[in-house]
């Protein structure tokens, strides 16, 4: 998502200084020997790909239009902001994690890479504010990401040994309707979007799967209006059906395309899932514990204040929370480090995150 003052919700997923070109090293760093993403996956994947929004952004969207390069944004990890939107690491870290690699290299940065950490740990094109068709934001939607894709590919900067080795992760989970809402669009017509930005999904992930890439993990749409931008620090709206659709609509995608593939090329990752069970359990036994897992950590003091914003003096025009560790939610829309920690503990366990 883009960001402006007026739009808290590029606080949102939704979605660049000299220092934020610097490689942030070891984001998390690999397991020496994984063998679990075998199972869930069913093959070792050398290389990732990353298309998405702010949930996975690590530092594609411009310095000038993000809250992201602005302090507290990275006070976990790495202490300082690198793009990221939360306090540190973001879901594109921890499923690299989870695959023994290191985290893909933003694209906007690949310049300042080696040519073959481009290749070895792969690209991520995600940017905060991006939708599957054009939001509020000026960001590459789903397509422009892929297109960007597709040029390296055709100057030959991946070989076809090197895309069947590969994973992509495709996140895009509701800037859509964000864009929606802002321009009062219906309840009465949200199905029709719902299906057309559902159509579109499944046309971009069997496109990257054309391309050559192995597998493609399909992230499932969170509950939209569990975020603290829509709800209480007591209680959200779970019986969004909205919500719902988009998700039922998007596995019967899914598994129509693996069918007609006779393999499974198209999982999902069940982000709906993830956060029901830390909402009902105040966390992940045993991981976690979020005492009021609707509340942020980081948010304005005033209306039309963000996280990160300031006066004309440098004053601190938010509240920042004593312990991030602490919460599920970093600002009106994002994840902290700990909550995506949570996350995939719940949808990719018996792993040490």
């Amino acid at each position: 998502m883009n960001i402006t003052k007026t739009t808290p919700w590029f606080l949102v997923l939704c979605l660049i200084l000299l220092s934020g070109y610097k490689s942030v090293r070891g984001s998390i760093s690999p397991s020496s020997e994984p063998t679990k993403e075998d199972l869930m996956i069913g093959f070792k994947p050398k290389t990732l790909f990353v298309f998405g929004d702010s949930y996975a952004d690590t530092g594609n969207t411009p310095v000038i239009i993000s809250p992201s390069w602005r302090f507290p944004y990275g006070i976990t990890f790495p202490g300082k902001p690198t793009g990221r939107f939360g306090d540190g690491r973001v879901s594109t870290d921890y499923l690299a994690k989870y695959l023994g690699l290191r985290t893909p290299i933003a694209y906007k940065r690949r310049r300042f890479a080696r040519a073959r950490q481009v290749v070895n740990k792969g690209i991520n094109f995600a940017f905060g504010g991006a939708g599957v068709f054009e939001t509020i934001f000026t960001v590459p939607t789903a397509s422009m990401q892929i297109n960007s894709f597709e040029l390296l590919l055709r100057k030959n900067v991946y070989s076809p040994a090197d895309l069947n080795s590969s994973l992509a992760f495709f996140s895009f989970v509701g800037n859509d309707y964000i864009k929606y809402n802002i321009f009062n669009g219906t309840s009465q017509g949200r199905p029709a979007l719902i299906r057309r930005v559902v159509k579109q999904i499944l046309l971009d992930v069997k496109r990257i799967k054309d391309l050559g890439v192995r597998k493609v993990f399909v992230v499932l749409s969170p509950p939209q209006d569990c975020v603290p931008l829509y709800s209480t620090s007591k209680v959200c709206n779970t019986s969004n059906t909205f919500t719902k659709l988009h998700n039922n609509l998007l596995r019967e995608g899914l598994r129509k395309l693996n069918d007609e593939n006779n393999d499974k090329s198209f999982l999902m990752f069940d982000l709906y899932k993830a956060f029901m069970t830390i909402f009902k359990y105040k966390g992940v036994p045993g991981v976690s514990t979020f005492s009021e897992p609707l509340k942020a950590c980081c948010v304005g003091r005033k209306g039309g204040n963000s996280c990160g914003d300031v006066d004309i003096h440098g004053r601190r025009l938010y509240s920042l929370c004593k312990d991030p560790k602490s919460f599920f939610f970093w600002d009106n829309v994002h994840i902290t480090d700990e909550g995506w920690r949570s996350v995939f503990s719940l949808l990719l366990p018996d792993t040490q995150f």
